[in-house]
């Protein structure tokens, strides 16, 4: 499919082959993403531990590299997309809607994601995609607060 710059990638089911890259991805993007939370509270490993017992999905461009760009991780049971992230230098080209688009596809109904309240960026991303933020649910403890959104399947 192409990317909105004209970009050919396409989506498939990741491999095993994938999960360094993926976790690459993962650690830097979430030290971006989480620019509060200190450095080293994130480590490659997460990822491996973060899309356990997951569908994910990644994004690769089409040609000679065959070079992956983002993922998403989807618990079908939960009906939840889990994490989406994309590599920094491939962002605003359209990989994120796609990967969001596979993901509810892959559910085939209605899904719910949340991110970190503070995550300006990725709340703008969610609903310019057409995510709506549900009424919150009381949570307690010292846990980052969350917005939950929901979208029905296209």
């Amino acid at each position: 499919m192409p990317a909105e710059d004209g970009l050919r990638i396409d989506i498939r089911f990741a491999t095993a082959a994938d999960g360094p890259r993926c976790a690459d991805i993962f650690l830097h993007g979430r030290r971006a993403a989480f620019s509060w939370q200190p450095e080293d509270r994130f480590g490659l490993d997460d990822y491996y531990d973060c899309v356990d017992g997951e569908e994910v999905l990644v994004a690769e461009l089409d040609g000679a590299a065959r070079l992956v760009v983002g993922f998403v991780s989807v618990d079908a049971g939960e009906r939840f997309i889990h994490t989406l992230f994309i590599d920094p230098q491939w962002r605003g080209r359209g990989i994120g809607s796609a990967l969001l688009r596979e993901a509810l596809t892959l559910l085939r109904g209605s899904a719910e994601l949340a991110c970190a309240s503070r995550n300006a960026a990725a709340r703008a991303f969610y609903e310019h995609n057409g995510w709506t933020p549900v009424p919150a649910t009381e949570t307690g403890g010292d846990a980052e607060p969350l917005v939950v959104y929901r979208k029905s399947a296209l």
